[in-house]
């Protein structure tokens, strides 16, 4: 018997938005395989190691040597030894895996955008709605390039997400509130992009269920009595992925039971 409900548009995002994600994680595992082969090659006991870099540059407004540039040394060396190379790989890994997280979001958010441009082609209140969160500039149409980014973004998923979204919010498996993990993706993706992976503490701890979140799905080190570090490990940034990518697909489960579309389900249960 075939079914009178429309054609399930959103599938075609959440498959796009996994393709990626499980392209990150394969992309994470391969690099993290190269790394612990090089720790181990690096620190047996038959390898002696010492590297050392200095920045060199030249002065374009000092005078050359016959149209040759002079360079010098501003004083910054860095070196690695033995003794700390499999910590400094960490760190490198580390740096890595937060990039690629960085990345993992901005899919995220790209997947979303598409998700309710879509929608706002079917239903003119949403649309209004989006457009009451652009510029006064933006006003007089919307179109994919405008859609409203980072809370507002949110904020549009909340609407057209409806009783489905406070349902799932309010009770799901891993006891998790929407609005407080957005919160903590959003300021993870944004220091690890601006900031160099450094966090203040009062975006983590603004409550204690945004405390658990942040610590359920990140690695950090101390670096002051405000401020930590985001690290991550490969297999945190494996379970990241995995629930980053759960997440995406209850966005997915809402927009459908909100709009009376079939799941049009393709798990296979492992």
């Amino acid at each position: 018997m075939q079914s009178d409900k429309m054609t399930n548009t959103y599938r075609k995002y959440l498959d796009q938005f996994f393709e990626k994600f499980l392209y990150y994680r394969h992309m994470s595992g391969r690099t993290n395989k190269v790394f612990q082969k090089d720790i181990e090659d690096c620190t047996s006991e038959q390898v002696d190691i010492h590297f050392a870099s200095a920045l060199i540059i030249s002065d374009w407004t000092d005078p050359t040597d016959n149209g040759w540039e002079i360079n010098f040394q501003p004083g910054v060396y860095i070196e690695t030894t033995k003794s700390n190379y499999e910590s400094e790989i960490r760190k490198i890994l580390s740096r890595q895996l937060c990039l690629l997280y960085a990345q993992s979001f901005e899919s995220f958010e790209r997947y979303l955008k598409d998700c309710l441009f879509d929608k706002i082609g079917r239903d003119d209140t949403i649309r209004k709605y989006v457009i009451s969160l652009l510029p006064k500039t933006q006003k007089d149409s919307i179109t994919r390039e405008r859609m409203p980014g980072g809370d507002n973004l949110f904020k549009v998923l909340k609407k057209v997400g409806g009783e489905s979204f406070k349902d799932f919010s309010s009770e799901n498996n891993l006891n998790i509130k929407f609005k407080e993990l957005w919160t903590i993706l959003s300021n993870v993706r944004h220091s690890v992009t601006h900031s160099e992976s450094l966090i203040s503490l009062r975006l983590v701890n603004k409550s204690d269920h945004h405390t658990e979140i942040f610590n359920f799905l990140f690695n950090s080190n101390s670096i002051s009595e405000d401020t930590i570090s985001i690290e991550l490990d490969y297999k945190k940034f494996e379970k990241l992925i995995k629930r980053f990518s759960e997440f995406a697909y209850q966005v997915f489960k809402v927009l459908s039971i909100e709009e009376g579309l079939e799941l049009e389900n393709k798990r296979k249960t492992i």
